[in-house]
């Protein structure tokens, strides 16, 4: 009977196959050619990944699990400027250009999937994490649910343009200044909101 496949490797190997992917694109992956470029067996990874399919989708996730580091815990505990800074420090993080690779890699797998007859739909959760913890914010600081939504969306959608921005033109001091501009607005947004849902304007 065949052993199972170590966990450990298959980790040790979607490591190394998101380093050779950094300069790459998912379009190009193939058994063959990912083997030649990590100097291993087609065989390897055919046991440890299946198929191509699964091949890309554990990439994908591997790829995306490092957002995990930027997830916080109740956003109700935030207060406007720790948010602020979480906004600017996860910025920073962005910046370098391993994750700005990465990056480019989660916007190329999600475009496939929302042409796929199987989409992994991590991306769309991916999204909806962010979307719904900024909304649970924005209520915890006033603002009515149906506004804070809006306001969650759109906001998102900033942040997720200005980063596909800079994966496109790699110009981090322009995208800097348009992230301060997002978020100061964002930010006079729920003052605004507030003050005219408690009558204060």
């Amino acid at each position: 009977m065949a052993r199972p496949p170590k966990p450990e490797r298959k980790n040790e190997l979607l490591d190394q196959i998101v380093d050779y992917l950094l300069d790459k694109t998912f379009a190009s992956l193939s058994f063959r050619t990912l083997a030649d470029g990590l100097g291993i067996s087609s065989y390897v990874l055919v046991y440890h990944f299946g198929n191509r399919e699964e091949l890309v989708n554990e990439i994908v996730r591997h790829i995306e699990a490092r957002h995990d580091t930027l997830k916080l815990g109740n956003p109700a505990e935030l207060s406007r400027e720790e948010f602020r800074n979480w906004i600017l420090e996860s910025w920073k993080w962005l910046l370098a250009d391993r994750n700005r690779n990465l990056q480019r890699l989660e916007f190329e797998a999600a475009v496939q999937d929302a042409a796929s007859p199987h989409p992994r739909g991590s991306a769309v959760e991916k999204f909806q994490y962010w979307y719904s913890f900024t909304t649970d914010w924005l209520i915890s600081q006033g603002m009515a649910r149906d506004r804070a939504e809006t306001a969650s969306r759109v906001f998102s959608a900033g942040l997720y343009g200005l980063q596909y921005d800079y994966v496109l033109n790699h110009d981090p001091e322009a995208v800097g200044k348009a992230l301060d501009m997002l978020v100061d607005q964002f930010l006079q947004l729920i003052t605004t909101a507030v003050s005219a849902s408690t009558g204060q304007e």
